[in-house]
């Protein structure tokens, strides 16, 4: 009511005051010369008076109600938060108290002036005094409106999204210097868990510090967005934040890290969307600082989701030269025009060689590899798209970029003598039900054949789930599809993964290969498994929508469409259940059998046949036969 405008926000305390001061006494004023008439010509019983006699006869009985009402509104703080975005009950009852004390005060004085003292004047008098009050108490809401208009030119800023800022601290105060001037933005107030801050106000905006101005807030804008200013706070404080904002379906955004900031790698200004380390009960794991000072390292798949994170953070190794290996020529644009970014804003003097390739394509491997001196491999490239992959036509694709395309890499390593090669693996290759899954078993078991084989050369596997945010990744499908307004899909309510950023599983993979001394598997610790359903409620509800549930009220709806061909309710990381620990908690290795090489070869000759015929059933034969746990899974041929 009196508290749903912020159009006086800007002006000092003095002048809101004087102006609504002004404006509640027109009020009054206006109240007298409407029912004065009317009340005086009943009280003397003469309906003949003139306006002048009225006014000359009556105005003690406007003077001295409207004096009574003021004082009270005036002491008892009426005027100091009527306009601000706080507890509207009080205010709604300081409003009706002095509408009472007006209303009761001037049908006390007509009586008294008018000698009315018997009891069906009584009567009249208490039903006049209680008409007056509510008149006021209308004209009062009245008034505010009237104070908005008398305010409107002055006003600048044009009223868009709500906001609210929460963090009083520095960085709130800077985000609001960033933003205030954005007509697309409509800053309500800042909101801060300090006692000491609560009621206080940053540049005339008021502060709020109890959930339940969250709450009155969250009721009051529908598309009320909360603006996370509290880059310094740990990642648990973070967390119990937004999980309190969580209940109110609050739409949440943050500035970046504090880092990011000292750094000038991102402007304050740009809000992003909350990462998944702030919504997910998970410990995130720190960047590796590992030196590739003086080495020339390769990456294959650099362009991917994994490969590009590699790239980044080998920058920081200082290796003398890093060749990107891609087989996508938009993949391959797309990360030299960042990496030649980064480059230039940190004067990097690294040499950084962009190639297209196959990594089936042996001499073109063997080329590159000797031409620029490779001491390391990270093999990044593959077919990952478990649904893609299972689709009929494209099996045998993806089964030679899978198998052979890492035979050929680690064969053409060893030829060339490269110091080490880490491939990347997956969950999905632990008992698969995809083919995708099984390819990839069968490119770890190659991987350890030609490490027996090989001296000079040391391979590693590296074993991970889920990441967050790659190609394919349920978190921006999620976000793209509560951005269009739902559904959210999921294809089964009891699915679970593990998550983990790329940043993170890259670190770890470029640490893991540190440890590698042939043949090693390596696991990553990626905590506990996540049911897919829980995430989208809560992306849904930090977004700042609801869940219809049965297409039950407004809200965002969440389908359930089916497992996808290939597709496990959970994900598993070890085979042999056993695992050794590492110097680094986060990294197992693991004790994983594989055939020999003469059993490995002919089951290679028979899938390369296979696959080169485009056999379908006579590869799921073979993968049968030789990776353990293969099963067709939802698939039908």
């Amino acid at each position: 009511m009196f508290d749903n405008f912020i159009l006086l926000r800007d002006l000092s305390r003095k002048y809101k005051f004087l102006i609504l001061l002004s404006v509640d006494l027109l009020t009054a004023f206006a109240c007298w010369i409407i029912f004065g008439p009317v009340f005086t010509a009943l009280a003397a019983s003469n309906f003949q008076l003139s306006l002048q006699e009225i006014i000359t006869q009556n105005y003690i009985n406007f003077l001295l109600p409207t004096l009574l009402t003021f004082i009270y509104f005036v002491y008892s703080g009426f005027y100091r938060s009527s306009i601000r975005y706080s507890e509207s009950k009080d205010l709604i009852i300081r409003a009706l108290k002095g509408a009472l004390i007006f209303g009761l005060s001037w049908g006390l004085v007509y009586a008294a002036e008018y000698e009315i003292i018997r009891r069906e004047f009584i009567f009249i008098t208490i039903l006049k005094s209680i008409f007056l009050s509510y008149v006021f108490y209308a004209f009062l809401q009245i008034s505010r409106d009237s104070a908005r208009i008398l305010l409107q030119s002055s006003q600048i800023k044009t009223k868009g999204k709500p906001v609210l800022i929460y963090g009083a601290g520095s960085a709130g105060n800077d985000l609001y210097q960033a933003i205030k001037h954005d007509a697309d933005l409509d800053i309500i107030g800042f909101f801060d868990n300090s006692k000491a801050l609560s009621g206080a106000e940053i540049n005339r905006i008021k502060i709020y510090g109890k959930d339940s101005h969250l709450k009155k807030l969250s009721k009051r804008y529908s598309d009320l967005e909360v603006y996370l200013a509290i880059p310094s706070l740990s990642l648990s404080e973070r967390r119990k934040i937004i999980s309190s904002l969580e209940k109110y379906k609050l739409a949440v955004r943050t500035i970046p890290a504090l880092n990011e900031l000292v750094a000038n790698e991102k402007k304050l200004a740009e809000m992003q969307d909350l990462s998944i380390d702030d919504i997910l009960p998970r410990n995130r794991v720190k960047n590796s600082s590992i030196s590739f000072f003086g080495l020339t390292l390769m990456i294959t798949g650099a362009g991917g989701s994994i490969g590009s994170e590699l790239v980044r953070q080998a920058l920081s190794g200082k290796p003398k030269k890093i060749v990107l290996f891609e087989l996508s020529e938009i993949n391959l644009y797309s990360i030299q025009e960042e990496i030649e970014s980064i480059k230039k804003a940190q004067n990097i003097s690294i040499d950084l060689i962009y190639v297209l390739g196959d990594v089936k394509n042996k001499s073109r491997l063997k080329e590159i590899i000797i031409n620029h001196k490779v001491d390391y491999i990270y093999h990044a490239a593959a077919y990952k798209h478990v649904p893609i992959v299972e689709y009929y036509e494209n099996i045998s694709e993806g089964i030679k970029n899978n198998v052979f395309g890492t035979q050929a890499l680690c064969e053409v390593a060893a030829e060339c003598k490269v110091k080490k090669v880490v491939v990347i693996s997956t969950d999905k290759a632990v008992r698969p039900t995809n083919i995708m899954g099984a390819s990839k078993r069968l490119s770890e078991m190659v991987v350890q054949s030609i490490d027996a084989e090989e001296k000079n050369t040391k391979y590693c596997i590296v074993r991970f789930g889920n990441v967050i945010n790659s190609s394919g990744s349920v978190i921006p499908l999620f976000r793209k599809q509560i951005a269009q307004g739902g559904p959210v899909t999921i294809t089964h309510n009891k699915v679970t993964r593990y998550f983990m950023t790329i940043s993170e599983a890259s670190s770890l993979v470029i640490q893991a290969g540190e440890f590698a001394d042939g043949g090693d598997v390596f696991i990553l610790d990626m905590g506990d498994q996540v049911k897919i359903l829980d995430l989208a409620e809560k992306l849904i509800y930090l977004s700042g929508r609801n869940i219809s549930h049965d297409g039950q009220g407004e809200g965002i709806e969440i389908h359930e469409v089916g497992l996808r061909p290939g597709e496990k309710l959970y994900e598993e990381l070890l085979i042999s259940g056993e695992k050794l620990p590492t110097s680094n908690t986060k990294i197992f290795k693991s004790l994983e059998e594989y055939p020999s090489k003469e059993v490995l070869t002919n089951a290679l000759d028979d899938l390369y046949n296979a696959s080169s015929n485009n056999n379908v059933l006579k590869i799921r034969d073979i993968l049968k036969i030789y990776v353990e746990g293969f099963k067709d899974g939802n698939n039908e041929f």
